[in-house]
């Protein structure tokens, strides 16, 4: 999991040891909050929580199973 900023770099990191994806996605929800939390299983990002200063669309809260070429860095 990690927090991102409106330019997309990462605030910080967190690895969540979780049972499934849904418990993922429940845990990585909790953590969003002013900036958006981006969740992830290995190179696949599974969901992005869109925080307060997100520059997104507001009905576009979660945005899922999106496929980048690499991870943020």
């Amino acid at each position: 999991m990690f927090v991102v900023d409106s330019s997309r770099r990462v605030i910080c990191a967190a690895k969540l040891d979780c049972i499934d994806e849904q418990a993922a996605r429940r845990r990585a929800e909790q953590m969003y909050g002013e900036h958006d939390v981006e969740l992830w299983e290995g190179d696949r990002l599974v969901a992005v929580f869109q925080g307060a200063t997100s520059n997104g669309n507001p009905c576009d809260r979660f945005v899922l199973n999106r496929r980048p070429i690499s991870p943020p860095s």
